[in-house]
């Protein structure tokens, strides 16, 4: 695939041939588990998603359940563009959406440290993913500097890579957001009715 003519097309036919071999869980929609949080206050709701490390998930949940206002008062949720990219990741109808999220989301965490024919690549993928995404959803502010939770891929595999094409990038791509599946639970935080969803939280343009 030539670096100056990559389209969304052809990143997704890319992303298409891996999904029939690679993680199944890539091929599954984004599913929440629900964090109730106990709040009398009839002027105001709570309603968020984040992303939290599995291993931390029932202990965080118990602490809320019991510890409301400490929960409110005292723990930050991650970064805005992880939020954001849940948001879409969930508002997301289909598997190709869902593909553009990750694709965008992982390119721009990797330009903001690399650069080369990497670099170049990770750039072409963000404008093919940007082209499409951008017709279907409010995207993410340009001061969001982190879009993913974490990058597993070690440093190492970039710097002793020899990138002869944008096929190695989207499969790092793949990998790296299977890995935030496994490793992540999305979650949404909410003083509503258990299974009730806020209304006009969609990040989808109308």
């Amino acid at each position: 695939m030539e670096l100056e003519t990559v389209t969304w097309d052809e990143v997704y036919k890319q992303w298409k041939l891996y999904a029939d071999c690679g993680p199944t869980i890539m091929n599954t929609p984004i599913s929440l588990a629900e964090i109730h949080i106990s709040y009398d206050n009839e002027m105001e709701e709570i309603y968020g998603y984040d992303w939290l490390r599995k291993e931390y998930y029932e202990q965080r949940k118990e602490f809320v359940e019991k510890n409301p206002i400490n929960f409110l008062y005292f723990i930050q949720p991650t970064n805005k563009g992880t939020i954001h990219t849940i948001r879409m990741l969930v508002d997301a109808h289909d598997e190709e959406e869902r593909a553009a999220i990750w694709l965008y989301a992982f390119a721009s965490d990797i330009l903001n440290g690399y650069f080369g024919k990497l670099g170049r690549y990770a750039s072409q993928l963000q404008m093919a993913a940007w082209k499409f995404l951008s017709k279907r959803f409010y995207m993410w502010h340009h001061a969001m500097r982190k879009l993913v939770p974490e990058i597993f891929i070690n440093s190492n595999i970039y710097e002793d890579t020899q990138f002869s094409s944008i096929n190695a990038v989207i499969e790092l791509a793949r990998l790296n957001a299977a890995l935030i599946r496994y490793e992540y639970v999305p979650i949404v935080y909410s003083s509503l009715e258990p299974g009730k969803k806020m209304e006009d939280y969609s990040l989808r343009i109308q």
